[in-house]
């Protein structure tokens, strides 16, 4: 396989509005510095106005658009074959999946590492928070500004929630009736990836592009996120998860997210990039 950063783009994306959290830019900021002395950086332009006001049922909606907007222009001009990213929130995972999609022709698989779905749309979300809204937005629902801002739609075959354990309603009601696929933590843990390989086989799924978002870890483990969640993968069992990904398909993007340290920041950020290290995606 070619090596990760042979015509990638790598975006430092610290978009925290998607959370309410603005110490989700702190997070993300702690890795770009740790990692942008070895590898260069293309920086999404990203507010730090506190004042957030709900509009269109999305809070930091004008902040989260104009921000969407020039991470859609910035990759278009690089062109990029893949994709790395260091990120605040999940809500800023629209442009780069939706235009390597676009790139490779649909046949991009999305393992979406997270405790939860995103898959909410404004009406449907109880905080009106858009990191819970982004997986949605992939599959062409939700704000309709958003949504035609995106390089393309997934499919929903093209979706693999990997350690989602915590959904709203309507979430669980989407994903029955898509058809998503679901692969536990569980299975994660006991290094249960047939299932997973073969079906990602089957479907002649030719690229991957990992989600990584931090509260897919078990909090015991790593509980530095907005939103730790019990029952999560061990972090030593992804790593080795994701080795095995790395080994056996092609990895065209990969985002990790949601890093937000209380304490001991720069050795919480150190246990990332050494996960990052171990997968050979930083060096």
């Amino acid at each position: 396989m070619p090596e990760f950063l042979q015509e990638t783009l790598n975006i430092f994306f610290p978009q925290w509005q998607g959370s309410g959290r603005l110490e989700m830019y702190e997070g993300a900021k702690i890795l770009y510095e740790l990692l942008h002395d070895r590898i260069p950086f293309s920086q999404i332009p990203t507010s730090l106005t506190y004042s957030l006001t709900i509009d269109r049922s999305i809070l930091g909606y004008s902040q989260i658009f104009s921000q969407l907007l020039n991470a859609c222009r910035i990759i278009q001009t690089h062109d990029p074959e893949r994709i790395l990213m260091i990120g605040g929130d999940c809500g800023v995972e629209i442009a780069p999946i939706s235009f390597l999609n676009r790139k490779y022709d649909r046949s991009l698989a999305v393992l979406w590492l997270d405790a939860h779905g995103d898959l909410n749309t404004p009406n449907s979300s109880p905080s009106s928070h858009f990191h819970g809204m982004p997986l949605r937005v992939l599959l062409g629902e939700g704000n309709t500004d958003i949504v035609n801002q995106a390089f393309s739609q997934l499919e929903p075959n093209q979706v693999f929630l990997i350690g989602a354990r915590e959904f709203d309603v309507p979430e669980r009601s989407f994903i029955e009736q898509k058809e998503l696929s679901l692969f536990s933590a569980k299975s994660i843990n006991n290094e249960d990836y047939d299932r997973l390989f073969s079906t990602l086989d089957k479907a002649d799924f030719n690229q991957l592009y990992i989600h990584l978002d931090l509260d897919v870890i078990e909090p015991k483990d790593f509980p530095h996120v907005a939103c730790p969640t019990p029952n999560g993968i061990h972090i030593k069992e992804l790593q080795k998860f994701l080795v095995r990904l790395r080994e056996n398909f092609d990895l065209v993007g990969f985002s990790v997210l949601e890093f937000l340290p209380t304490q001991s920041k720069r050795l919480a950020a150190l246990e990332v990039v050494k996960l990052l290290d171990s997968i050979n995606l930083s060096v």
